[in-house]
């Protein structure tokens, strides 16, 4: 019997390909479903794996090929369930709906409880809670795709608040004691929200003087945690994006080597797609453009996303062009901006994520298969932009609405499969979500209460609402212009990755 194609694999039809280099068996030869097209000419995002220079990693054959792995691990879970009376978390079928497993609840012995640290003070607090596997586990997992990105998390941290403590620890013992009230076990004991000790972080941030590459790490770093601080605790955090740029600034001269260092990728890269994914909302200029490197990066926030930033970069200095200037139809500078646009949608249209080898074994499935999926729904964002871009609101938008649906189509495929969230701590496509749902209605909605587990990622889409409902208004009520003058008029709250 030979291989079955995507579509099959996950129906669980094995059939006979067909004779030739066809990717589809001849059950979707015949039927017309196979799973490498898309219903347009132009929307080929789900492309053949001979665009990939590496392996096929659309999400479909991620699955396909952890087939066995998904299936000892439903095996064990079933087993698991039946013998302490919960139910099983076996993936649900294509017509049940999903919702996050919440039959996990772990109990703490009084002693561990009263073990626990009750507050955050000093920088032996702060040394001590990072050296805590456990302790750092639950205050920073919410911002990595799965546990195996924690070790090297870890000690990085560590080393950077060893050498460069007095710039970082006011504003990273206000974040430990943020990030207590988002944790899943009570190894810390909960405690509100330290805004003194998070002013006088974002007041080091503005005065910091950086000596030395551990200098311009604790500061970017320092810059993360007042951003999540910002964002968490600020019903309007307008200015969480002017927190992010103020440590991207400070360390520019520092960060073209920075980035040539694997273990800063842990530092660096966040603050990076952070200001990158706001300058494409607001139509503004990021603070750095991450070129290609010779080496493959693999990060907790940015994933597989590397190589798709120096594009985003590129989408970003076309908008605020035309932001600042309004070429008329048909002039040369017009033209000019218009070719570009075409230049950059081919390239991301080309864009496929590079990967290492043992990726897999590396960091795990569900890591990877959320991985795979922010890469893909990042680069259908993108397209995005660039049709709106060229087109108000009411205008070609067909086109906006199939990038929209297959926006959601990649989350709903990953929210089905992805039953087992501890596997995954977070997933960063707040950007690609809520761009979709400006677009359409529904679907949307429907993912927001279904990846309600990724808590941090939910508390910000969340907020994000009230504007998609204020712009859907403003298109039903005959709103005929682009949706980033809206951005401008009405956005009060950050646009996370």
């Amino acid at each position: 019997m030979g291989k079955a194609c995507d579509y099959c694999n996950l129906s669980q039809e094995k059939e006979k390909r067909t004779a030739g280099a066809s990717p589809t068996c001849i059950r979707c030869s015949r039927l017309k479903t196979g799973s490498t097209a898309l219903h347009t000419k132009r929307m080929r995002y789900r492309t053949s794996a001979k665009h990939f220079p590496h392996e096929d990693l659309r999400v479909s054959t991620v699955v396909s090929r952890q087939r066995a792995k998904f299936k000892k691990s439903e095996s064990h879970a079933s087993s698991s369930s039946s013998s302490s009376g919960s139910s099983c978390s076996s993936p649900p079928k294509d017509d049940e709906s999903w919702t996050p497993d919440s039959t996990d609840i772990r109990i703490i012995s009084p002693e561990k409880l009263l073990a626990a640290p009750a507050n955050f003070e000093t920088i032996s607090d702060a040394l001590r809670t990072v050296g805590d596997s456990e302790q750092f586990s639950v205050t920073h997992a919410p911002f990595v795709f799965g546990h195996s990105f924690l070790p090297g998390f870890q000690k990085t941290i560590y080393a950077v608040l060893q050498l460069s403590a007095p710039i970082l620890i006011e504003g990273y013992l206000a974040y430990l004691g943020l990030m207590t009230n988002y944790q899943n076990s009570p190894v810390i004991r909960r405690s509100p929200p330290d805004m003194s000790r998070a002013a006088k972080g974002l007041q080091r941030l503005r005065s910091v003087e950086i000596t030395n590459d551990y200098d311009a790490a604790c500061t970017l770093f320092l810059g993360q945690k007042m951003y999540v601080f910002d964002v968490l605790t600020a019903t309007y955090s307008s200015t969480a994006h002017t927190i992010v740029r103020s440590s991207l600034i400070s360390t520019k001269a520092w960060l073209p080597r920075m980035v040539q260092i694997p273990m800063m990728d842990i530092i660096t890269m966040a603050p990076i797609l952070i200001d990158t994914v706001e300058c494409l909302i607001h139509r503004e200029i990021p603070i750095i453009r991450l070129d290609p490197q010779r080496r493959v990066i693999v990060d907790r926030c940015l994933g597989l996303c590397a190589t798709l930033l120096p594009h985003l970069y590129d989408i970003c200095e076309c908008s605020n062009t035309l932001k600042r200037e309004t070429p008329a139809v048909g002039s040369e500078s017009h033209s000019a901006i218009h070719d570009r646009l075409d230049e950059i949608e081919q390239a991301i249209r080309r864009w496929r994520p590079r990967t290492p080898t043992g990726l897999f074994d590396t960091y795990g499935q569900y890591p990877v298969l959320a991985m795979v999926t922010q890469a893909n729904v990042y680069r259908l964002a993108a397209l995005l932009i660039l049709h709106r871009l060229r087109y108000p609101l009411g205008v070609e938008d067909g086109p906006a609405w199939t990038l929209a649906n297959g926006i959601f189509s990649e989350l709903s495929f990953f929210a089905k499969l992805a039953v087992n969230v501890k596997e995954s701590s977070a997933l960063p496509v707040v950007f690609p979500l809520t761009l979709a749902m400006f677009e359409i209605h529904g679907p949307g909605e429907a993912l927001v209460e279904r990846l309600t587990s990724f808590t941090v990622q939910s508390v910000c889409i969340s907020r994000l609402r009230e504007f998609v409902k204020l712009a859907r208004g403003s298109r039903e009520s005959g709103y005929g212009g682009i949706w980033f003058d809206l951005v401008d008029t009405h956005l009060r709250v950050a646009v996370p990755p």
